[in-house]
């Protein structure tokens, strides 16, 4: 495992990296309600810059609300009306970014592209009034500073700090959970603890909910102080307290049920430790926590199916900045969540049930 565990590391990454900084990979839908002399001119500069197939005119904002909605595009500009009327009086002008609710790893990315590329809309607002001053100074245009703005979301700077907050406590809720769990039978084994619980008349399912509810709980509680402590220093993470501690309480139910699996089946916490850490850590990268799913390759996206964390990640993401509840979530993430739930916590306890015969097999 110190071998494979290293190597497919790397393999997933040299797979999944190459493909998040291009953005010949992503599809943004583009709507000018405007279609104004200035609009139009910032959405040609913006044409020029990104080029291929990445930007897509739509007809209408409903089809280009529909196609956010099925996961047919990652992102969208809208230029509102009154754009150009707004540039030509001196006036505040924003473009408005619309995040998919289906790709939102993509979203921030892109969203953080296009701040950058509304510099460029300044600039060639500047070419254009030195332009119209050789034809008649009074037509000379006040220049304000662009801004993009964000629909449909909680958090309104939607940086990428942001969107990493909710992952990375995650990340903490699971990691206290199994890694402690997994070690706690595997302690009491080498230490001769064991053996007294084993001929002693405890209820041993009890004893086995006991251990994972307790490390369930130790986990939620990590996992909410990591977005309490973002709260106060990014002042960003907690902007749906009660969905995200629920979210974390069923994630690390699932991963005390895997880590309680790991420690009856390990023979010695070394080896209770190896087997968690290497479920763990190749994890992390198929998780959509760094980058997006859909941008990976096929058998990577089948792959990230197969970690809880991939559903903790995605729902802790969408609550906290698409503003989405429990039941918007229900069937993507939390279904699985309670069904990996269900199937290692029932294993956990059939397998302490006969913990004799495995020691014996082992």
């Amino acid at each position: 495992m110190t071998l494979i565990v290293p190597i497919v590391t790397m393999i997933i990454m040299g797979l999944i990296f190459p493909n998040v900084a291009n953005m010949k990979n992503y599809k943004i839908a583009v709507y000018n309600a405007d279609n104004g002399v200035y609009s139009n001119l910032a959405m040609s500069l913006v044409y020029a810059m990104i080029r291929g197939q990445t930007l897509v005119r739509v007809k209408n904002e409903k089809e280009m609300n529909t196609l956010l909605n099925n996961g047919t595009y990652d992102g969208a500009i809208l230029v509102p009306k009154g754009f150009s009327k707004a540039v030509e009086n001196g006036k505040k002008f924003d473009l408005v970014f619309i995040p998919s609710t289906v790709n939102i790893q993509t979203s921030v990315i892109i969203y953080n592209t296009f701040k950058t590329l509304l510099s460029e809309i300044g600039n060639a607002v500047v070419v254009r009034n030195i332009l119209e001053l050789y034809k008649n100074p009074k037509d000379r245009v006040a220049i304000s500073i662009p801004k993009l703005k964000i629909s449909g979301t909680t958090d309104k700077k939607m940086n990428y700090v942001s969107f990493m907050i909710p992952g990375l406590a995650v990340l903490i809720a699971i990691a206290s959970v199994s890694i402690t769990l997994s070690t706690s039978l595997s302690y009491e084994k080498e230490h001769g603890v064991f053996k007294g619980i084993l001929i002693s008349n405890v209820n041993r399912p009890l004893h086995i909910l006991g251990k994972i509810t307790a490390h369930t709980l130790d986990g939620t509680l990590k996992g909410l102080l990591a977005l309490v402590g973002a709260q106060v220093f990014f002042h960003s993470g907690l902007g749906t307290p009660l969905r995200s501690i629920f979210m974390l309480l069923i994630g690390a139910f699932a991963f005390a049920g895997i880590g309680m699996t790991i420690s009856v089946l390990s023979s010695n916490q070394r080896l209770s430790n190896l087997l968690t850490l290497s479920y763990i850590f190749p994890s992390i990268f198929v998780s959509g926590l760094f980058v997006p799913i859909h941008q990976m390759p096929k058998i990577a996206q089948i792959i990230s199916k197969a970690f809880p964390i991939t559903f903790m990640v995605d729902a802790m993401q969408q609550m906290n900045i698409l503003n989405y509840s429990i039941p918007d979530v229900f069937l993507k993430d939390v279904f699985p969540l309670i069904l990996y739930s269900a199937i290692f916590v029932t294993l956990a306890v059939f397998l302490f049930l006969n913990i004799e015969r495995i020691q014996e097999v082992c």
